[in-house]
């Protein structure tokens, strides 16, 4: 996944710079103008400007955005082959690379204004830009580096890669990872083979390659990269298989021996000189998941938003009928395992976590989650909350923050996580959501391997589309109380 999330970013910073780029056009034109302008009042600059012969007459804006449509092709082409969307060069690197882009892109401008005749482009004008795009191409990405460094701080989190292998080849890749990969790639460690002569840069040891399957239950992780050329398969088949049931991205070294189901491709990793297979049993797009993400952050502010009166309402009547917290926090299991706090609307008795003990035998649910239909625990507004799912809308909160989506399997307690056999961990390979195809299938009225199985059904199958769906089937499944209890 990172290896396309590189990509991506690549394309995504070219795009930033192409706009930034924008930006420098229209402030050298404001700039160009006014020294016109400025030339004929009395001050310091106008006698600058004086001494330096002056500037010709003012231009005339409308001309020049005609312009765009050639200048924005030049200015992505300039930059792409300049290598300008790498987002681990060093600020001098980038200043070469930048200073590049912009003579190249510089040219081609100029060398259009002799084919296209388009006389009426000044000279002051396209030097101006030069030194204006240069500036802020240089302060954007200064601002874009910095304040990315500032989100990874506090997120503390990214993407999770362990490696496979301690030898001369793992550490090799490891390197490569940190000096190639997006900024949001995090090195867990490294898991050592038998009998393999470990370098002694691989650090982090998690252990050997046998407990791979316990590491992925006790921690995070998004792939594991089985960095050990010339061994025979045999040795971490059930490693890889381990990962295949979880849902965890895989990557390893050509001959392997991997599981018939996901996605396959074969991956060339810049600075390693392996030809690697790399298996996902999660989305791919990622342009796709970009917009989903979007669409997240849109749907659960507009839903903030709307549903206000109602959130506010169900607050005052919790607080109104018994006396505790308005909102009720929970610890849950978000995307492979990451533990978020959940919020709902509070629809039982305070003490309701200690009561759950003396209840355990009325539970009416099969599997780790536990259900009763009429649990004495839930208050009168509790059970009206409940009925009409107003205790989930505080969830949006969590759609905002990025620890779920609109729609994916809903989030697990960690005590149900500990439950749950290999297949059914695949199911935390995406971002847990507020509703999904278990909530349009019946809620309650499934089984629990059934619920596990319509989750796993919709990672398989996850579009765009099939997203859409599911929020237009959940609105008359939440009106008419369909499975709720």
């Amino acid at each position: 996944m990172w290896r396309r999330r590189s990509v991506f970013l690549r394309q995504v910073v070219v795009t930033f710079d192409v706009a930034v780029s924008l930006v420098a056009f229209f402030a050298a034109l404001f700039v160009r103008d006014w020294l016109a302008l400025a030339q004929f009042r009395s001050g310091p600059v106008a006698t600058f400007l004086k001494s330096t012969g002056g500037v010709p007459p003012g231009i005339y804006p409308a001309d020049y955005h005609w312009l765009l449509v050639g200048l924005v092709p030049i200015w992505t082409i300039s930059l792409h082959y300049s290598g300008c969307g790498d987002v681990h060069a060093r600020y001098r690197m980038m200043l070469l690379r930048y200073t590049k882009a912009v003579v190249t892109g510089l040219g081609l401008f100029v060398l259009s204004t002799f084919l296209f005749k388009l006389q009426f482009v000044a000279r002051s004008f396209v030097l101006l830009f030069g030194f204006v795009q240069l500036a802020a191409l240089l302060l954007a990405r200064v601002a874009l580096v910095e304040t990315t460094r500032v989100i990874r701080r506090r997120r503390g989190d990214g993407h999770r890669v362990v490696i496979v292998g301690a030898g001369d080849a793992a550490v090799s890749f490891a390197t490569t990872l940190q000096r190639h990969s997006p900024w949001t790639v995090k090195l867990v460690g490294f898991v050592q083979m038998p009998g393999e002569t470990i370098d002694p840069r691989a650090r982090p040891q998690l252990g050997f390659v046998g407990s791979l399957a316990a590491l992925l239950d006790r921690q995070p992780v998004d792939e594991v990269v089985f960095a050990v050329p010339g061994k025979q398969p045999e040795l971490f088949r059930d490693a890889i298989a381990a990962c295949d049931e979880r849902g965890v991205d895989v990557l390893l070294t050509l001959p392997p021996q991997y599981p018939s189901s996901g996605t396959v491709e074969v991956a060339n990793v810049s600075g390693f000189d392996y030809p690697m297979l790399g298996l996902r049993r999660v989305p791919t797009d990622e342009l796709r998941l970009a917009i989903k993400r979007l669409l997240d952050l849109v749907g659960g502010l507009l839903g903030l938003l709307i549903a206000a009166p109602v959130m506010i309402a169900a607050a005052i009547a919790i607080k109104v009928e018994s006396e505790g917290p308005v909102f009720f926090r929970q610890v849950r299991c978000g995307r492979n395992g990451r533990k978020f706090t959940m919020f709902k609307f509070r629809s039982m008795v305070v003490d309701a976590e200690n009561l759950r003990a003396k209840l355990e035998h009325l539970n009416e649910m099969d599997g780790p989650v536990f259900k009763i239909r009429r649990d004495p625990r839930i208050t009168r507004i509790g059970r009206f909350i409940r009925k009409t799912s107003i205790d989930e809308l505080p969830q949006l909160l969590n759609i905002v923050m990025g620890d779920m989506s609109l729609v994916g399997p809903r989030p697990p307690l960690p005590s149900e996580v500990e439950q749950y056999q290999p297949w059914q961990r695949r199911r935390l390979s995406v971002r847990p959501g507020l509703t999904g195809l278990w909530q349009v299938s019946g809620r309650n009225q499934v089984d629990f391997d059934e619920w596990m199985q319509l989750d796993l059904q919709y990672i398989d199958r996850w579009s765009l589309w099939l997203d859409l769906k599911i929020i237009l089937k959940t609105i008359p499944t939440v009106l008419f109380h369909k499975g709720a209890s």
